[in-house]
């Protein structure tokens, strides 16, 4: 018999309501890995509030869990070898060596590492449910975290009354075979939206070849940037590669910010000509530590994702297109090789099926988790409801318009009813690229 006790810590936000419906909304953040606690601070912006309470629910193995499965090792390997300007070969080899670290301190402290996963997880959000004595909730999941709620439903679904996922990640796809495909159809999608917009193309005409040429710059001789330290706010000159300029085109320009994506093009065009100031906050959070629990992140991948993928197909992405040679999106394939999880069993790596009613809610630029993917999730829920939404990307409900947030608190309310997001097509013509600095 396992006796272990691990502590899961909750937020409830109390409805606006005098008299708050009985089926309040969980959410909990993605990663996997994410703390999600700093949700208490999304008040404002979860209008579902004013008829439901809402509770945030923290993963296993995440940051305020008991126990938590950090790896400062990890973290402490990847800052010296950037601070020390070493190559990536050598950052990896080092990170590697670190995660083995980890992994032996925290089998040595007794924890199953096994037990960290999406099953386990779902039954920890089917205990809450019950703990709390309610009959019904509303799961609200994003990223992993999406497809968390895939597997409460799936798992569960007696006491789920309805869900929004967003940027889906679904069980039946192999991230790491298809990873950088994603970034490809994003970077293609903004090269051929500026041609398409005749400001965009007026003042920068040559985008996509600038900005596959600073990459090859790049990688030839890196960018030297001084970066600082958040906690000894000392600066250290680091250096950015190539690979460096595409993460931050996807994560920093083309992130889940309207306003950062139509500044998208402006912003490459200034790096491109060797003005490295948008880099700043990119190289700044290249020396700071992961904010992703990262034992608890290699126990879901390596359990989840890696024992079904296929190492060609993995190995084949870094030189599926000639313009992203040798850029991968993670290092997890690797790292798993070294974390050695115990395989999940096949039901975990196919489609969702359920007629619990679903919001799903894509972000046309998302490079991680494509729309496709919510296209493909709604295809297998009887009473799906799909929305790509313009000018935005991964994690679109952060900072998506009240419109489509007042639309999601209309289906918590209704779910019986097919959802509508009605200012879609107003939004597709709100925004436009921004132009040249004056």
């Amino acid at each position: 018999k396992n006796d272990k006790t691990i502590r899961l810590p909750l937020i409830i936000m109390k409805s606006d309501s005098a008299t708050p419906q009985p089926d309040p909304v969980l959410r909990t953040l993605g990663g996997p890995g994410a703390s999600s606690l700093k949700l208490v601070g999304g008040r404002k912006s979860s209008p579902w509030l004013k008829n439901r309470d809402m509770i945030i629910f923290e993963q296993r193995g995440t940051k305020y869990a008991q126990p938590a499965l950090e790896c400062p090792e990890v973290n402490e390997a990847k800052i010296s070898g950037f601070k020390q300007r070493l190559g990536e070969a050598e950052i990896n080899r080092r990170e590697l060596a670190a995660v083995k670290v980890c992994r032996d301190r925290l089998l040595k402290a007794g924890i199953d590492l096994s037990a960290y996963n999406s099953a386990e997880s779902a039954a920890d959000i089917e205990d809450l449910r019950r703990a709390l004595k309610l009959e019904k909730i509303n799961l609200y999941g994003v990223s992993y975290s999406a497809r968390l709620m895939l597997n409460v439903i799936r798992d569960y679904p007696k006491g789920v009354r309805s869900v929004v996922i967003e940027s889906t990640l679904p069980p039946q796809v192999n991230y790491d075979e298809v990873g950088v495909d994603g970034i490809n159809r994003t970077l293609n999608l903004l090269f051929s939206r500026c041609r398409a917009d005749a400001g965009c193309a007026k003042n920068f005409p040559n985008l996509e070849n600038d900005f596959y040429a600073a990459i090859r710059r790049a990688n030839a001789e890196p960018v030297l940037l001084d970066a600082k330290d958040a906690k000894t706010k000392e600066t250290t000159r680091i250096q950015l590669n190539g690979n460096d300029l595409i993460t931050w085109a996807i994560d920093y320009l083309l992130s889940s910010d309207s306003q950062l994506i139509v500044s998208a093009p402006l912003q490459i065009h200034r790096v491109s000509n060797r003005d490295f100031a948008p880099l700043a906050g990119y190289a700044n959070d290249k020396i700071s530590p992961s904010f992703y629990s990262l034992g608890m992140r290699y126990s879901v991948w390596c359990r989840e994702e890696f024992p079904f993928e296929n190492p060609k197909k993995i190995a084949a992405q870094a030189s599926l297109y000639p313009n992203l040679k040798g850029y991968v999106v993670q290092s997890l394939p690797a790292i798993c090789g070294v974390w050695n999880a115990a395989p999940a069993k096949s039901i975990e790596n196919k489609p969702v099926k359920s007629d619990i009613p679903t919001m799903i809610i894509a972000g046309e630029y998302d490079a991680y988790t494509p729309p496709e993917w919510g296209k493909m999730t709604a295809r297998d829920l009887q009473n799906g409801y799909f929305f790509e939404l313009p000018w935005l990307a991964h994690g679109a409900g952060f900072s998506a318009p009240s419109c489509v947030r007042d639309s999601i608190a209309s289906f918590f309310d209704n779910p019986a009813i097919e959802p509508q997001i009605a200012c879609v097509e107003r939004l597709r013509s709100f925004f436009k690229f921004a132009g040249k600095d004056k």
